[in-house]
């Protein structure tokens, strides 16, 4: 049962090496472009997260794709046959380590170190009083990430209302009542550009965007219009719609843009290699593989 590596832009060694170290007996094979379809014709399984233009097409023998991350979305292309289960990897380590990216980033917002550090730059010594936070933060979002999201975000005094499909408030009632607003939601044709003119409008004047999730969550030239407009203060983009971001993108210069190059948190390769094995020898007796995901809702 071969198994193609398609984890660019992280090197397939990577999670090769974690693989065969569990399991040396593990019939692999790294995607290349320009691999042949007799190379593929036997692939029955896929460990990734994107696949290149007409890929999925030529796997006639596909059974599972598994995505090395959270998201799927680059996954689910249009091509994949529907008999073809979808799965995902689901990291605790990680949640948290998006969480602290999180709290980093509003903490760093709320208590305005910006404009301390603007001040150390040009030898300032000015204080100014500010007491416990106390700023109202919308989660977008409420599965494994963002709820460890929402509960470092209450530890250290943020007051924090989540919003999911089931949570029975509105969309607009959350923009309205948040100082800042994470986006933690899965990326599907529902929420692709959620976060655009209309959405930053309802958002209180001065408030602040954290992108954990997905870049094409976001109109970004809606967001540029509406910092530069005073809307908003600021956004901590870790995502982007394009990736990795071209040096003319106009994100790159927008005062009060903070970018990060997808770095919140990355589950180990040896987490990944794990849980992957796991499905693996569960597909070989017949068991649908852990965390799988619901193609029509896209997770």
């Amino acid at each position: 049962m071969k198994t193609l590596l398609l984890t660019h832009p992280l090197p397939a060694k990577v999670f090769a090496d974690a693989l065969l170290a569990i399991d040396p007996q593990l019939p692999l094979l790294e995607y290349r472009p320009g691999i042949d379809d007799a190379a593929l014709a036997d692939v029955e399984v896929v460990l990734g997260w994107r696949f290149p233009a007409g890929l999925a097409a030529r796997l006639p023998r596909l059974r599972w794709v598994c995505s090395v991350g959270a998201g799927v979305d680059k996954l689910l292309v249009p091509e994949l046959p529907a008999a073809v289960q979808v799965s995902r990897i689901v990291d605790a380590e990680q949640a948290d380590g998006i969480a602290q990216f999180v709290a980093l980033m509003a903490l760093r917002h709320a208590r305005n170190l910006p404009a301390y550090e603007a001040l150390q730059r040009s030898r300032q010594w000015t204080r100014q009083p500010i007491g416990a936070l106390r700023s109202h933060v919308g989660v977008l979002g409420m599965g494994a990430v963002g709820s460890a999201v929402a509960r470092l975000l209450q530890a250290v005094g943020f007051q924090v209302t989540g919003w999911s499909r089931h949570s029975g408030q509105s969309l607009q009632a959350v923009l309205g009542g948040s100082d800042i607003v994470v986006c933690a939601l899965p990326l599907t044709p529902q929420t692709e550009s959620l976060l655009d003119a209309s959405a930053f409008v309802q958002m209180p004047r001065g408030s602040y965007l954290i992108n954990i999730a997905r870049g094409a969550h976001v109109v970004e030239a809606d967001l540029i219009a509406a910092l530069r407009s005073g809307q908003l203060a600021g956004a901590a983009l870790d995502v982007q719609r394009r990736e990795p971001l071209p040096a003319d993108d106009p994100l790159w210069d927008v005062p009060g843009i903070s970018i990060t190059p997808h770095i919140a948190a990355q589950s180990s390769p040896h987490t990944i290699a794990m849980q992957f094995l796991q499905g693996w020898h569960g597909l070989q007796r017949g068991e649908a593989p852990h965390n799988r995901v619901d193609r029509q809702r896209g997770y």
